[in-house]
C-alpha cells in the first residue's frame, strides 16, 4: 500500500517537475525570441539610417559647389522636373519616425594648405558635408548614424590651395593651323579658361625642316620675339632653342590667335611641336602637328 502511494507521489512529482521545466524552457524561448526580434528591429533601423545618411551625402556631392552654402540645419530635396537635388532649410522627417539633417561647414587650412581645427584661414574652395539620421529606439534611447565628406571646388577654385597652374588653365587648339604665304604659321589658338590673366614668358618650337630658321613670333596681338628683338636670343634660331619672349598676357576667359610664327623658308608639310612657358613656371606642350 505504501509502495503504491509512494509511486503515485513520485509520478506526480515528476509531472510537476516536467511542467516546471517546460514552463522555464518556453519562457526562455519566448525571451530569446523577443530579444531576437528587438535585435532585428534595431539592426533594420540602423541599416535604414545608414542608407538614408548615404543618400543625403550623395545628394550633396552631386550638387554644384556654387549651389552649396553653410548650414547647421538643412535638408535635400529631389526634383523630378530638373532631375537634380537642391539644398533647403529644416529637418526631413520620414514616416517610420526617422529624421535626417544636413550640416555644411566651412573648412580652415594653414599656410601649408592642411586642414586645421582652428587658427587657420577659411578655405573658400572646401566644405565639410555631414548627413545624419536620428531615430528613437524601443527603449526610448535616441540613436543616430552620421556620414561625413569633403567637397572641393576643383573647377573654379578661388583660393591658393587648389589654384591650377597657369598651364592647367590654358587650352591650345592647333587643329585649324595653316601656312600663310608658305612661311607663316597661323590659326593656332590660345584659350584662357580661368578667371585670371595668364602670361606667356617663354616659347620653344621644334620643326623637321633644318634649313629653315625661326624669324618672328607674334602672340596676343603683338610681336613677342624676332631675330632683331624684342626678346632673346637675337638672330635667326634653329629648332629647339628656348626663346625668352616679351611677356604676353592672355586676359581671363580670352581666346586669341598666335597671329603668326614666321620662318625663313617655306614650311608646308612640316611637322611642329610648340612649348609655352608661363609666369608661374608651368609648361604646356602641343602634340606634334602638321598644319
Amino acid at each position: 500500500m505504501f509502495n503504491k502511494r509512494h509511486k503515485k507521489g513520485s509520478v506526480i512529482l515528476e509531472v510537476l517537475i516536467a511542467i516546471g521545466l517546460s514552463a522555464f524552457f518556453f519562457s526562455a524561448i519566448a525571451g530569446l525570441m523577443m530579444a531576437s526580434n528587438k535585435s532585428m528591429e534595431s539592426l533594420y533601423s540602423s541599416q535604414k539610417a545608414i542608407w538614408r545618411a548615404q543618400e543625403g551625402l550623395g545628394a550633396l556631392q552631386s550638387m554644384s559647389f556654387d549651389d552649396l552654402s553653410t548650414t547647421e540645419n538643412g535638408l535635400v530635396t529631389y526634383s523630378n522636373v530638373s532631375d537634380a537635388w537642391s539644398l533647403g532649410s529644416g529637418t526631413e522627417n520620414f514616416d517610420d519616425g526617422q529624421s535626417r539633417e544636413i550640416v555644411i561647414s566651412e573648412v580652415e587650412r594653414d599656410n601649408a594648405c592642411l586642414i586645421v581645427e582652428a587658427g587657420g584661414t577659411v578655405d573658400p574652395d572646401t566644405y565639410q558635408l555631414e548627413s545624419t539620421v536620428y531615430w528613437t529606439g524601443s527603449t526610448g534611447a535616441v540613436h543616430n548614424r552620421s556620414l561625413q565628406s569633403l567637397v572641393v571646388n576643383w573647377e573654379d577654385s578661388q583660393g591658393e590651395c587648389f589654384r591650377p597652374t597657369d598651364a592647367g588653365g590654358i587650352d591650345l587648339d592647333w587643329s585649324g593651323g595653316y601656312w600663310g604665304g608658305s612661311k607663316q604659321l597661323r590659326g593656332v589658338w590660345i584659350i584662357n579658361n580661368t578667371t585670371r590673366d595668364i602670361t606667356i614668358t617663354k616659347m620653344t618650337i621644334w620643326w623637321d625642316r633644318p634649313a629653315s630658321k625661326l624669324q618672328q613670333i607674334f602672340a596676343i596681338g603683338t610681336k613677342v620675339w624676332s631675330d632683331s628683338g624684342p626678346g632673346t636670343p637675337l638672330g635667326l634660331q634653329s629648332s629647339g632653342v628656348l626663346i625668352d619672349t616679351l611677356d604676353a598676357t592672355i586676359p581671363a576667359g580670352f581666346t586669341d590667335d598666335t597671329h603668326k610664327i614666321q620662318f625663313t623658308q617655306a614650311m608646308e608639310g612640316s611637322t611642329l611641336i610648340i612649348s609655352f612657358e608661363f609666369a608661374d613656371g608651368s609648361i604646356l606642350i602641343t602634340d606634334p602637328f602638321t598644319p
